[in-house]
Protein backbone atom coordinates (compact mmCIF):
# COMPACT_ATOMS: atom_id res chain seq x y z
CA UNK A 1 0.00 0.00 0.00
CA UNK A 2 2.79 2.24 0.81
CA UNK A 3 4.55 1.70 -2.26
CA UNK A 4 1.28 2.68 -4.25
CA UNK A 5 1.06 5.72 -2.25
CA UNK A 6 4.43 6.75 -3.19
CA UNK A 7 4.47 6.03 -6.73
CA UNK A 8 0.99 8.45 -6.67
CA UNK A 9 3.76 10.97 -4.93
CA UNK A 10 6.11 10.59 -7.46
CA UNK A 11 3.33 10.81 -10.63
CA UNK A 12 2.50 13.84 -9.06
CA UNK A 13 6.19 15.12 -8.75
CA UNK A 14 6.94 14.43 -12.31
CA UNK A 15 4.58 16.82 -14.15
CA UNK A 16 5.38 15.74 -17.64
CA UNK A 17 4.69 12.20 -17.14
CA UNK A 18 8.19 11.05 -18.64
CA UNK A 19 9.16 9.22 -15.67
CA UNK A 20 11.63 11.57 -14.90
CA UNK A 21 11.41 14.48 -11.98
CA UNK A 22 13.96 17.58 -12.45
CA UNK A 23 14.73 20.32 -10.65
CA UNK A 24 12.30 22.33 -12.03
CA UNK A 25 9.07 20.25 -10.92
CA UNK A 26 11.14 20.27 -7.02
CA UNK A 27 10.93 23.44 -7.49
CA UNK A 28 7.12 24.17 -7.93
CA UNK A 29 6.22 21.47 -5.67
CA UNK A 30 7.68 23.51 -2.86
CA UNK A 31 6.23 26.80 -4.00
CA UNK A 32 3.73 24.67 -4.01
CA UNK A 33 3.73 24.13 -0.37
CA UNK A 34 5.31 27.23 0.67
CA UNK A 35 8.81 25.71 1.08
CA UNK A 36 11.62 27.68 -0.22
CA UNK A 37 13.50 26.74 -3.38
CA UNK A 38 16.51 25.51 -1.52
CA UNK A 39 14.96 22.41 -0.66
CA UNK A 40 13.93 21.33 -3.86
CA UNK A 41 18.14 21.74 -4.73
CA UNK A 42 18.81 19.74 -1.36
CA UNK A 43 16.58 17.19 -2.71
CA UNK A 44 18.00 16.78 -6.37
CA UNK A 45 21.34 16.02 -4.55
CA UNK A 46 20.23 13.77 -2.37
CA UNK A 47 18.06 11.39 -4.65
CA UNK A 48 20.39 12.23 -8.12
CA UNK A 49 22.87 9.02 -9.38
CA UNK A 50 25.75 11.50 -9.99
CA UNK A 51 26.15 15.27 -9.87
CA UNK A 52 25.88 15.41 -13.19
CA UNK A 53 22.33 14.16 -12.95
CA UNK A 54 19.50 16.79 -13.80
CA UNK A 55 16.69 14.68 -13.27
CA UNK A 56 15.86 11.44 -11.24
CA UNK A 57 13.63 8.29 -11.91
CA UNK A 58 11.14 6.23 -9.58
CA UNK A 59 14.04 4.15 -8.81
CA UNK A 60 16.06 6.87 -7.25
CA UNK A 61 13.11 7.90 -5.52
CA UNK A 62 12.35 4.58 -3.51
CA UNK A 63 15.43 4.49 -2.85
CA UNK A 64 15.42 7.90 -0.60
CA UNK A 65 11.96 7.21 0.49
CA UNK A 66 12.97 3.51 1.97
CA UNK A 67 15.95 5.18 3.47
CA UNK A 68 13.78 8.29 4.66
CA UNK A 69 10.47 6.01 6.09
CA UNK A 70 11.38 3.98 8.90
CA UNK A 71 12.63 7.54 10.65
CA UNK A 72 9.12 9.21 9.77
CA UNK A 73 6.93 6.52 10.78
CA UNK A 74 8.89 5.98 14.63
CA UNK A 75 8.49 9.93 14.19
CA UNK A 76 5.14 9.85 13.37
CA UNK A 77 3.57 7.02 15.81
CA UNK A 78 5.16 8.43 18.68
CA UNK A 79 3.13 10.83 19.15
CA UNK A 80 -0.25 11.10 20.62
CA UNK A 81 -2.44 9.94 18.03
CA UNK A 82 -6.24 9.93 17.68
CA UNK A 83 -8.74 7.21 17.37
CA UNK A 84 -9.36 8.14 13.67
CA UNK A 85 -5.08 7.46 13.89
CA UNK A 86 -4.79 10.64 12.35
CA UNK A 87 -1.90 13.65 13.75
CA UNK A 88 -3.07 16.67 15.54
CA UNK A 89 -2.63 20.20 14.03
CA UNK A 90 -0.80 20.88 17.51
CA UNK A 91 1.94 18.49 17.04
CA UNK A 92 3.41 19.20 13.47
CA UNK A 93 6.01 21.11 14.94
CA UNK A 94 7.30 18.31 17.62
CA UNK A 95 7.03 16.04 14.72
CA UNK A 96 9.28 18.20 12.36
CA UNK A 97 11.71 18.22 15.22
CA UNK A 98 11.45 14.88 16.44
CA UNK A 99 12.53 13.59 12.83
CA UNK A 100 15.77 16.17 12.98
CA UNK A 101 13.67 17.99 10.19
CA UNK A 102 13.80 22.43 10.31
CA UNK A 103 11.50 22.69 13.01
CA UNK A 104 10.29 25.90 12.44
CA UNK A 105 6.79 27.77 12.16
CA UNK A 106 6.93 28.70 8.93
CA UNK A 107 7.20 25.20 8.00
CA UNK A 108 4.94 24.11 10.43
CA UNK A 109 2.04 26.24 8.74
CA UNK A 110 3.07 25.65 5.34
CA UNK A 111 2.88 21.48 6.06
CA UNK A 112 -0.88 21.97 7.44
CA UNK A 113 -2.36 24.49 5.18
CA UNK A 114 -1.23 22.40 2.20
CA UNK A 115 -2.88 19.37 3.23
CA UNK A 116 -6.03 21.06 3.62
CA UNK A 117 -5.99 19.87 7.09
CA UNK A 118 -8.33 23.06 8.72
CA UNK A 119 -11.20 21.83 8.93
CA UNK A 120 -10.85 18.44 11.10
CA UNK A 121 -7.70 19.42 12.75
CA UNK A 122 -5.73 16.67 11.16
CA UNK A 123 -3.51 15.06 9.02
CA UNK A 124 -3.32 11.46 7.83
CA UNK A 125 -0.05 9.82 7.45
CA UNK A 126 0.29 8.90 3.74
CA UNK A 127 0.21 13.07 3.42
CA UNK A 128 2.55 13.24 6.73
CA UNK A 129 4.79 11.57 5.33
CA UNK A 130 4.76 12.89 1.69
CA UNK A 131 5.36 16.27 2.87
CA UNK A 132 8.07 15.16 5.23
CA UNK A 133 10.05 13.32 2.35
CA UNK A 134 10.63 17.07 0.59
CA UNK A 135 12.36 18.60 3.36
CA UNK A 136 15.89 18.27 4.30
CA UNK A 137 17.56 16.04 6.80
CA UNK A 138 20.53 13.90 6.93
CA UNK A 139 19.32 12.38 10.24
CA UNK A 140 16.62 10.71 8.16
CA UNK A 141 19.55 9.11 6.40
CA UNK A 142 19.30 5.23 8.39
CA UNK A 143 21.53 2.65 8.01
CA UNK A 144 20.81 0.19 5.00
CA UNK A 145 19.82 -2.68 7.97
CA UNK A 146 16.47 -0.84 8.99
CA UNK A 147 15.48 -0.72 5.55
CA UNK A 148 12.66 -2.65 4.79
CA UNK A 149 12.79 -5.38 2.54
CA UNK A 150 11.03 -6.22 -0.93
CA UNK A 151 8.11 -8.35 1.10
CA UNK A 152 8.36 -5.75 3.64
CA UNK A 153 7.30 -3.02 0.87
CA UNK A 154 4.11 -3.05 -1.79
CA UNK A 155 5.10 -2.34 -4.94
CA UNK A 156 8.96 -2.12 -4.31
CA UNK A 157 11.56 -2.50 -6.85
CA UNK A 158 15.21 -3.68 -6.58
CA UNK A 159 17.52 -1.60 -4.85
CA UNK A 160 18.84 1.12 -5.97
CA UNK A 161 22.80 1.83 -6.86
CA UNK A 162 24.82 2.13 -3.61
CA UNK A 163 27.34 4.57 -2.98
CA UNK A 164 30.33 1.75 -3.51
CA UNK A 165 28.29 0.75 -7.21
CA UNK A 166 27.98 4.54 -8.08
CA UNK A 167 31.95 5.12 -7.91
CA UNK A 168 32.67 1.76 -9.45
CA UNK A 169 30.17 2.84 -12.28
CA UNK A 170 31.80 6.51 -12.76
CA UNK A 171 35.10 5.16 -12.54
CA UNK A 172 34.50 2.51 -15.53
CA UNK A 173 32.44 5.66 -17.78
CA UNK A 174 35.54 8.10 -16.54
CA UNK A 175 38.46 5.38 -18.16
CA UNK A 176 36.65 4.25 -21.16
CA UNK A 177 35.52 7.46 -22.51
CA UNK A 178 39.33 8.91 -22.32
CA UNK A 179 41.01 6.07 -23.03
CA UNK A 180 38.75 5.80 -26.47
CA UNK A 181 39.43 9.21 -27.18
CA UNK A 182 43.43 8.93 -26.56
CA UNK A 183 43.11 5.95 -29.10
CA UNK A 184 41.23 7.75 -31.85
CA UNK A 185 43.18 11.21 -31.36
CA UNK A 186 46.34 10.28 -30.68
CA UNK A 187 47.96 11.04 -33.88
CA UNK A 188 47.23 14.57 -33.46
CA UNK A 189 48.55 14.54 -29.50
CA UNK A 190 51.92 13.11 -31.47
CA UNK A 191 52.13 16.12 -33.86
CA UNK A 192 51.24 18.38 -31.04
CA UNK A 193 54.38 16.53 -29.18
CA UNK A 194 56.73 17.12 -31.94
CA UNK A 195 55.52 20.88 -32.50
CA UNK A 196 56.12 21.17 -28.83
CA UNK A 197 59.67 19.19 -28.67
CA UNK A 198 61.51 20.80 -31.61
CA UNK A 199 61.77 24.31 -33.12
CA UNK A 200 60.05 23.72 -35.93
CA UNK A 201 56.91 25.32 -36.77
CA UNK A 202 53.60 23.67 -36.95
CA UNK A 203 53.46 23.78 -40.91
CA UNK A 204 56.71 22.62 -41.09
CA UNK A 205 56.21 19.24 -38.93
CA UNK A 206 52.89 18.58 -41.25
CA UNK A 207 55.29 18.55 -43.83
CA UNK A 208 57.25 15.45 -42.39
CA UNK A 209 54.55 13.36 -41.50
CA UNK A 210 55.06 11.46 -44.65
CA UNK A 211 57.91 10.66 -43.00
CA UNK A 212 56.78 9.15 -40.11
CA UNK A 213 54.10 7.30 -41.74
CA UNK A 214 51.34 5.24 -39.43
CA UNK A 215 53.42 3.59 -37.22
CA UNK A 216 55.08 6.76 -36.20
CA UNK A 217 52.30 8.59 -35.48
CA UNK A 218 51.04 6.21 -33.16
CA UNK A 219 54.31 5.71 -31.39
CA UNK A 220 53.39 5.56 -27.44
CA UNK A 221 49.67 4.94 -27.76
CA UNK A 222 50.44 2.32 -25.44
CA UNK A 223 51.37 4.08 -22.54
CA UNK A 224 48.69 7.18 -23.46
CA UNK A 225 45.55 4.66 -23.34
CA UNK A 226 46.83 3.08 -20.37
CA UNK A 227 47.27 6.23 -18.69
CA UNK A 228 44.41 7.79 -19.52
CA UNK A 229 41.63 4.56 -18.65
CA UNK A 230 44.27 4.16 -15.06
CA UNK A 231 44.16 8.06 -14.12
CA UNK A 232 40.93 9.17 -15.64
CA UNK A 233 39.13 5.92 -13.73
CA UNK A 234 40.83 6.95 -10.78
CA UNK A 235 40.12 10.38 -11.42
CA UNK A 236 36.15 10.15 -11.80
CA UNK A 237 36.02 7.65 -8.83
CA UNK A 238 37.27 10.09 -6.28
CA UNK A 239 35.24 12.70 -7.97
CA UNK A 240 31.89 10.69 -7.44
CA UNK A 241 32.94 9.39 -3.79
CA UNK A 242 34.23 12.57 -2.71
CA UNK A 243 30.70 13.74 -3.98
CA UNK A 244 29.18 11.71 -1.34
CA UNK A 245 30.56 12.99 1.51
CA UNK A 246 31.23 16.68 0.37
CA UNK A 247 27.51 16.82 -0.17
CA UNK A 248 26.49 15.39 2.93
CA UNK A 249 28.68 17.85 5.22
CA UNK A 250 27.81 20.78 3.05
CA UNK A 251 24.30 20.08 1.06
CA UNK A 252 23.45 23.77 0.63
CA UNK A 253 26.98 24.42 -0.87
CA UNK A 254 26.39 25.93 -4.78
CA UNK A 255 26.60 23.00 -7.27
CA UNK A 256 29.93 24.97 -9.11
CA UNK A 257 31.49 25.23 -5.99
CA UNK A 258 31.18 21.49 -5.00
CA UNK A 259 32.43 20.45 -8.54
CA UNK A 260 35.82 22.97 -8.14
CA UNK A 261 36.75 21.39 -4.99
CA UNK A 262 36.26 17.85 -5.97
CA UNK A 263 37.69 18.69 -9.59
CA UNK A 264 40.63 20.08 -7.40
CA UNK A 265 41.00 17.05 -5.62
CA UNK A 266 40.42 14.09 -8.25
CA UNK A 267 42.67 15.96 -10.73
CA UNK A 268 45.53 15.98 -8.48
CA UNK A 269 45.47 12.40 -7.49
CA UNK A 270 44.37 10.88 -10.78
CA UNK A 271 47.07 13.02 -12.60
CA UNK A 272 50.00 11.86 -10.28
CA UNK A 273 49.45 8.21 -11.16
CA UNK A 274 49.71 9.11 -15.09
CA UNK A 275 52.71 11.00 -14.86
CA UNK A 276 54.99 7.58 -15.79
CA UNK A 277 52.70 6.57 -18.86
CA UNK A 278 52.78 10.61 -19.87
CA UNK A 279 56.96 10.32 -19.18
CA UNK A 280 56.99 7.39 -21.48
CA UNK A 281 54.23 8.30 -24.35
CA UNK A 282 55.82 11.61 -24.96
CA UNK A 283 59.43 10.42 -25.30
CA UNK A 284 58.16 7.83 -27.56
CA UNK A 285 56.49 10.74 -29.72
CA UNK A 286 59.23 12.65 -29.81
CA UNK A 287 61.31 10.09 -31.45
CA UNK A 288 63.47 9.54 -28.59
CA UNK A 289 62.94 5.85 -28.60
CA UNK A 290 61.25 3.18 -31.09
CA UNK A 291 59.08 0.86 -28.26
CA UNK A 292 57.67 1.03 -24.80
CA UNK A 293 60.53 -1.31 -23.82
CA UNK A 294 62.96 0.84 -24.83
CA UNK A 295 61.53 3.72 -23.07
CA UNK A 296 61.27 2.02 -19.66
CA UNK A 297 64.70 0.52 -19.91
CA UNK A 298 66.59 3.27 -21.10
CA UNK A 299 64.72 5.99 -18.84
CA UNK A 300 65.31 3.95 -15.58
CA UNK A 301 68.87 3.68 -16.92
CA UNK A 302 69.91 7.06 -17.04
CA UNK A 303 67.37 8.47 -14.41
CA UNK A 304 66.06 5.52 -12.01
CA UNK A 305 62.73 6.27 -10.82
CA UNK A 306 62.54 10.03 -10.53
CA UNK A 307 63.12 10.15 -14.26
CA UNK A 308 59.39 8.33 -14.62
CA UNK A 309 57.99 11.21 -12.45
CA UNK A 310 59.98 14.31 -14.54
CA UNK A 311 57.63 17.67 -15.19
CA UNK A 312 55.56 16.33 -12.26
CA UNK A 313 54.89 19.79 -11.15
CA UNK A 314 54.10 21.24 -14.83
CA UNK A 315 51.79 18.19 -15.68
CA UNK A 316 49.53 19.45 -12.50
CA UNK A 317 49.45 22.95 -13.38
CA UNK A 318 48.10 22.08 -16.21
CA UNK A 319 45.76 19.36 -15.27
CA UNK A 320 44.17 21.02 -12.51
CA UNK A 321 43.40 24.32 -14.05
CA UNK A 322 41.78 22.12 -17.16
CA UNK A 323 39.43 19.80 -15.60
CA UNK A 324 38.52 22.67 -12.24
CA UNK A 325 37.80 25.41 -14.95
CA UNK A 326 36.69 22.92 -17.80
CA UNK A 327 33.96 20.92 -15.75
CA UNK A 328 32.80 24.25 -14.38
CA UNK A 329 32.84 26.03 -18.35
CA UNK A 330 31.11 23.18 -19.28
CA UNK A 331 27.68 22.76 -16.21
CA UNK A 332 27.27 26.63 -17.11
CA UNK A 333 27.42 26.44 -20.39
CA UNK A 334 25.24 23.72 -21.12
CA UNK A 335 22.87 25.17 -18.82
CA UNK A 336 23.34 28.36 -20.79
CA UNK A 337 22.71 26.09 -24.13
CA UNK A 338 19.74 24.55 -22.13
CA UNK A 339 18.41 28.08 -21.54
CA UNK A 340 18.74 29.08 -24.91
CA UNK A 341 16.80 26.35 -26.90
CA UNK A 342 14.15 25.84 -23.78
CA UNK A 343 15.00 21.98 -23.29
CA UNK A 344 17.11 19.14 -22.27
CA UNK A 345 19.98 18.71 -25.25
CA UNK A 346 20.35 16.17 -27.49
CA UNK A 347 23.59 13.47 -27.40
CA UNK A 348 25.13 15.24 -30.04
CA UNK A 349 24.01 18.84 -28.58
CA UNK A 350 25.39 17.64 -25.61
CA UNK A 351 29.05 16.56 -27.25
CA UNK A 352 29.24 19.44 -29.05
CA UNK A 353 29.04 22.20 -25.85
CA UNK A 354 31.78 19.64 -24.37
CA UNK A 355 34.29 19.26 -27.40
CA UNK A 356 34.24 23.33 -27.27
CA UNK A 357 34.49 23.71 -23.82
CA UNK A 358 37.62 21.37 -23.56
CA UNK A 359 39.09 22.80 -26.67
CA UNK A 360 39.28 26.15 -25.06
CA UNK A 361 40.51 25.43 -22.00
CA UNK A 362 43.29 23.50 -23.45
CA UNK A 363 44.25 26.47 -25.58
CA UNK A 364 44.01 28.61 -22.46
CA UNK A 365 46.39 26.19 -20.46
CA UNK A 366 48.70 25.67 -24.10
CA UNK A 367 51.69 27.16 -21.77
CA UNK A 368 52.18 24.87 -19.09
CA UNK A 369 51.96 21.94 -21.51
CA UNK A 370 54.79 23.75 -23.54
CA UNK A 371 56.75 23.59 -20.53
CA UNK A 372 55.72 20.07 -19.35
CA UNK A 373 56.75 18.35 -23.16
CA UNK A 374 60.03 20.28 -23.03
CA UNK A 375 60.78 19.07 -19.62
CA UNK A 376 59.64 15.21 -20.12
CA UNK A 377 62.10 15.64 -23.63
CA UNK A 378 64.60 17.17 -22.53
CA UNK A 379 68.21 15.56 -21.86
CA UNK A 380 68.28 12.99 -19.51
CA UNK A 381 70.61 12.14 -16.76
CA UNK A 382 71.05 15.93 -15.46
CA UNK A 383 67.78 17.87 -13.74
CA UNK A 384 65.88 20.08 -15.20
CA UNK A 385 64.10 23.00 -13.61
CA UNK A 386 60.54 24.76 -14.37
CA UNK A 387 62.67 28.07 -14.63
CA UNK A 388 65.31 27.39 -16.81
CA UNK A 389 62.91 26.04 -19.51
CA UNK A 390 60.73 28.96 -19.08
CA UNK A 391 63.43 31.29 -19.60
CA UNK A 392 64.52 29.55 -22.25
CA UNK A 393 61.95 29.78 -24.39
CA UNK A 394 61.36 33.52 -23.47
CA UNK A 395 64.83 33.90 -24.72
CA UNK A 396 64.85 32.41 -28.13
CA UNK A 397 61.01 32.25 -29.19
CA UNK A 398 59.28 35.07 -27.17
CA UNK A 399 56.57 35.11 -25.82
CA UNK A 400 54.30 33.24 -28.63
CA UNK A 401 56.36 29.87 -28.20
CA UNK A 402 54.22 29.10 -24.90
CA UNK A 403 51.49 28.84 -27.46
CA UNK A 404 53.31 26.50 -29.81
CA UNK A 405 51.22 23.56 -30.79
CA UNK A 406 47.94 25.28 -29.59
CA UNK A 407 46.44 24.42 -32.90
CA UNK A 408 46.97 20.75 -32.83
CA UNK A 409 45.96 20.82 -28.85
CA UNK A 410 42.41 22.32 -29.85
CA UNK A 411 41.76 19.81 -32.06
CA UNK A 412 43.61 16.75 -29.93
CA UNK A 413 41.63 17.92 -26.75
CA UNK A 414 38.10 18.90 -28.05
CA UNK A 415 37.30 14.97 -29.00
CA UNK A 416 38.85 14.37 -25.25
CA UNK A 417 36.63 17.12 -23.79
CA UNK A 418 33.79 15.49 -24.97
CA UNK A 419 34.50 12.24 -24.31
CA UNK A 420 35.68 13.14 -20.95
CA UNK A 421 32.80 15.87 -19.82
CA UNK A 422 29.80 14.71 -21.92
CA UNK A 423 30.81 11.54 -22.73
CA UNK A 424 31.42 10.40 -18.82
CA UNK A 425 27.72 11.67 -18.60
CA UNK A 426 26.50 9.97 -21.97
CA UNK A 427 27.88 6.51 -20.54
CA UNK A 428 26.56 6.73 -16.97
CA UNK A 429 23.03 7.00 -18.38
CA UNK A 430 23.26 4.07 -20.94
CA UNK A 431 24.92 2.58 -17.83
CA UNK A 432 21.71 3.04 -15.56
CA UNK A 433 19.34 2.30 -18.45
CA UNK A 434 20.73 -0.80 -18.91
CA UNK A 435 20.28 -1.65 -15.44
CA UNK A 436 17.11 -0.15 -15.71
CA UNK A 437 15.81 -2.43 -18.07
CA UNK A 438 17.88 -5.75 -16.81
CA UNK A 439 15.94 -5.10 -13.64
CA UNK A 440 12.60 -4.55 -15.53
CA UNK A 441 13.34 -7.93 -17.08
CA UNK A 442 14.07 -9.90 -14.33
CA UNK A 443 10.63 -8.44 -12.48
CA UNK A 444 9.14 -9.81 -14.98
Amino acid sequence: MQGSLGKRFFQELDRDGDGQVTLEDLEIAMRNRKLPDIYAHQFMQRTRNHLFSKSFGWKQFLSLMEQKEPTILRAYTSLCLSKSRTLQKSEILASLENAGLPANEDNAVAMFHFLNANTDESISYGHFRNFMLLLPSDRLQVNSRSIPSKSATAGSASPVDTPTISVLKSALAGGISCSLSAALMHPVDTVKTRVQASTLSFPEILAKLPQLGVRGLYLGSIPAILGQFSSHGLRTGIFEASKFVLINAAPTLPEVQVQSVLSFVSTFLGTAMRIPCEVLKQRLQAGLYDNVGEALVETWRQDGLRGFFRGTGMTLCREIPFYVAGSGLYTESKKAVQRLVGRELKQWETIAVGAITGGLTAVLTTPFDVIKTRMMTASQGQPVAISVVALSILQYEGPFGFFKGAVPRFFWVAPLGAMNFAGYELIRKAMDRNDENSEAVVQK
